[in-house]
């Protein structure tokens, strides 16, 4: 008996970060595939990068120019990138230009030229760039339908995959465009003061592949492409140990009120305004977890690691250590011009590769600031917290309320509940014309726990979640008062900023 089921067909993958996860494993053997951008969106540079990936992979390439770029000055802007490889030409990549002859032969004398070079050098990956040269040479749009069409069957024949570069002539969406197996379009787009790069796959034929809009950076290493983390992340059903386990802080008053700890696996929101001890909340969560064998990852954008190891020396609180062993690793990005997308991924490596099983986002707000659509972060989040429902990983992550004190307090985004199901709540009050923290448990879903509003102190031997106010009232509002004839009490209390 033979096996008549399908097979997958078989794949040429670019080794662009990225853009192989976009594409399901890469493009499709002997398929033909046009890349569509304008002038520095990177057609060229992503060209590139896929043959010399291929080459190392033992494939040979043939890389073809239509335009009167020499090949001196490609060759010349390619040194800079680090997937640049001089040894591999002229042996397994070779560059042909093909300008004379399109112009001395046309299309005709074009189309024979290629298909001499792809059966006499047994050609696996063939680029063609600058399509729009031929365009303009072409006597119809018919002849050069032909021409594609032409091309398509002889690289088909052979098992040769290849890439048509082209800007698109500046008229959008044209036949001949629709006539590739794929499409890919490379877009730059400017928001604000910032220039976003996208990448769009418009259509994939015979292969299933991310939709949407991905962002994309060029660096030194060539393009690395971010797939949106809600086509990335995981959604089968939470992980069978979730819940089951619980997740304390180390800090004794705040694991009795949450009756051992936060669930594991769930996603717990520290709410509260500057100075009101989130971040060292959050610290000593993910310390505490190292303690006991759970590798945590920091994602910082405000403190830079230095400063965030003796702001939590100072509360006697040793990280380096943790940091040293392996069991606490912290990630910095200044809140700048970051791509949302681009912390999604290094979130799911500290997931997936790295094994975290506790992470601590400090904070919302640089979530916002990366995100070119506002209304995509509760939904980036959302995907996000799903990710850590199905692996088991407990989430923490800051949310700064607008205001420090007065009667409202308002959420950051409408729908809080698909993103968390813990809310903590940290605030400070002035009660005997002095200022005294406090915390208290908004929310704990599918677990009991202790509603009291306790006090918070912090000090130079660390946190500490003493007993309920019980000579105040309306803390919650931000604007406590104590019950008549109630003494203030006076004990010494050294805090220290959070």
């Amino acid at each position: 008996m033979t096996d008549s089921s399908a097979r997958p067909a078989e794949r040429i993958p670019t080794g662009i970060p990225g853009l192989d996860t976009v594409l399901s494993g890469g493009f499709r053997t002997g398929r033909t595939y046009m890349v569509m951008g304008l002038p520095g969106a990177g057609k060229t540079i992503l060209a590139n990068q896929a043959c010399f990936h291929h080459a190392t992979q033992g494939g040979r390439v043939l890389y073809v120019t239509l335009l009167a770029e020499s090949h001196t000055e490609l060759v010349s802007n390619l040194n800079s990138l680090s997937f640049f490889d001089a040894s591999r030409l002229p042996d397994a990549i070779s560059y042909l230009s093909a300008f004379n002859e399109l112009e001395q032969e046309g299309l005709e004398g074009l189309g024979t030229l290629l298909r001499k070079e792809i059966r006499s050098q047994r050609i696996s990956l063939l680029v063609l760039d600058g399509l729009v040269a031929a365009e303009e040479m072409a006597p119809s749009p018919q002849a050069l339908k032909k021409f594609i069409h032409g091309l398509q069957v002889v690289t088909q024949l052979v098992g040769c995959t290849a890439l048509v570069l082209t800007t698109g002539g500046g008229q959008g969406l044209r036949a001949e465009h629709t006539m590739v197996d794929g499409l890919l379009i490379l877009k730059q787009r400017t928001v604000g003061a910032r220039t976003i790069r996208e990448l769009l796959v418009r259509k994939f034929r015979g292969s299933p592949h991310l939709l949407g809009r991905h962002s994309f950076e060029i660096t030194s290493r060539g393009l690395e492409v971010f797939p949106r983390l809600e086509t990335v992340a995981e959604v089968n059903a939470p992980s069978a140990h979730t819940g089951e386990a619980r997740c304390a802080f180390g800090i004794a008053g705040l694991d009795t009120m949450l009756a051992g700890g936060l669930p594991m696996g769930s996603t717990t929101i520290l709410l509260g305004p500057p100075g009101s001890g989130k971040t060292l909340l959050g610290m000593h969560f993910l310390a505490e977890g190292a303690r006991k064998g759970d590798r945590g990852h920091y994602f910082a954008f405000y403190d830079a690691p230095r400063r965030m190891l003796a702001q939590t020396a100072s509360v006697g609180l040793e990280l380096a250590p943790l940091i040293d062993q392996g069991l606490l690793e912290v990630s910095f990005r200044a809140p700048t011009e970051t791509l949302l997308d681009k912390l999604g991924a290094q979130m799911l490596e500290a997931i997936r590769t790295r094994g975290a099983r506790r992470i601590f986002l400090d904070g919302y707000d640089a979530l916002t600031k990366a995100a070119v659509r506002q209304s995509r972060v509760a939904r980036f989040l959302a995907a996000l917290v799903n990710e850590c429902r199905v692996r088991g990983v407990t989430l923490l992550f800051t949310v700064e309320t607008a205001s420090a004190f007065g009667p409202e307090v308002k959420f950051p985004t409408r729908g809080i509940s698909m993103m968390a199901e813990n809310i903590l709540f940290l605030r400070s009050v002035e009660l005997h014309s002095e200022l005294r923290r406090f915390i208290s448990i908004l929310k704990e879903r599918n677990s009991g726990y202790d509603g009291t509003v306790r006090e918070l102190l912090i000090n130079g031997q660390g946190l500490t979640v003493g007993s309920s106010f019980e000579d105040a009232q309306m803390l919650m509002t931000g604007m406590a008062r104590s019950p008549a004839g109630v003494p203030s009490r006076k004990s010494p209390r050294g805090r220290r900023g959070a």
